[in-house]
């Protein structure tokens, strides 16, 4: 079992011990795609390297079922949880086909029994100079994301979207944003936040002001599932972990006072294989040296 495999160098956190750090197949993508295989090389790798967990980020749910049993498998072999994850978001046509067969691959895996879909979708990604939800978008989010949520509770399973490419905090009549999403008339208890560290001040569409974005996450975390660890300055992020609008210090504390342990760093990929180990060891080493 996960629970009693010892790393020999596990990655431990002086200053927030209780913090499990992975971090997700996506710092791979440029090099290499979330295959059977690739996935196993990925394993190896946060195993060798003292990782506590993956997040493999399969896009379309696309590994079959027979292929996340033998990663399952594999992944327990080298003391490493799995966290699955879909990108596909709630107003999506094809979201609840794909979310039924991620539901399924994220039942064979040794870990904390998350599922993570985007929140938007189609509706932001094909049109680029939408910055918030309209009322109607908001409605059909809302059902689709509850009724996703609810299935996932069914099988044991918790269901987190990923604060994005919408605002922070929309109008409320007319514009909607993450804000209204986890608000008094957003989604259920049901559904989990998956928090990124940098999405605010890089992806979204309306950079927010860092107050802002404490205040939101001070109000919000009880919701959390998991984290993505990611830097940005300047509206990019960064290939490696490091200064950040809202710096990263500030999430850690509290995310481990309230034990929402499970952190994966998030690093934009890079185009070389080796270029992407090193920009992980350099995370690391940072982390090490600041915390």
């Amino acid at each position: 079992m996960i629970s009693k495999c010892i790393a020999e160098k596990a990655i431990v956190l002086d200053k927030y011990p209780n913090l499990k750090i992975g971090f997700t197949t996506a710092n791979f993508a440029k090099v290499l795609a979330p295959t059977g295989p690739n996935v196993k090389k990925i394993i190896d790798f946060a195993s060798e390297q003292g990782f506590a967990f993956i997040e493999i980020r399969d896009p379309n749910a696309a590994l079959t079922l027979e292929e996340c049993k033998e990663l399952a498998d594999w992944a327990r072999q080298k003391c490493i949880e799995v966290i699955y994850a879909v990108n596909v978001g709630g107003m999506d046509p094809k979201y609840f086909e794909t979310f039924a067969r991620a539901v399924a691959n994220t039942l064979v895996f040794e870990g904390p029994k998350m599922i993570r879909t985007g929140a938007n979708g189609p509706e932001m990604a094909n049109d680029e100079k939408k910055q918030y939800w309209t009322a109607e978008d908001f409605s059909k989010l809302k059902k689709n994301i509850n009724k996703a949520a609810n299935m996932a509770r069914m099988f044991g399973i918790s269901l987190s979207v990923e604060n994005a490419r919408e605002g922070l905090q929309g109008d409320g009549i007319q514009t909607f944003g993450t804000g209204d999403l986890f608000g008094r008339n957003g989604v259920n208890e049901n559904v989990g936040w998956q928090l990124d560290t940098a999405n605010f001040f890089s992806v979204s569409r309306i950079v927010s002001e860092s107050n802002t974005v404490k205040a939101f996450f001070e109000k919000h975390i009880e919701r959390i599932d998991y984290t993505h660890l990611k830097s940005a300055k300047g509206g990019q992020s960064h290939p490696i972990l490091g200064e950040n609008e809202l710096p990263l210090d500030f999430y850690l504390e509290a995310l481990s006072k309230k034990n929402k342990v499970y952190v994966a760093i998030e690093l934009s990929p890079a185009e070389e294989l080796e270029t992407i180990y090193e920009n992980h060891n350099r995370s690391i080493a940072y982390l090490r040296e600041k915390y």
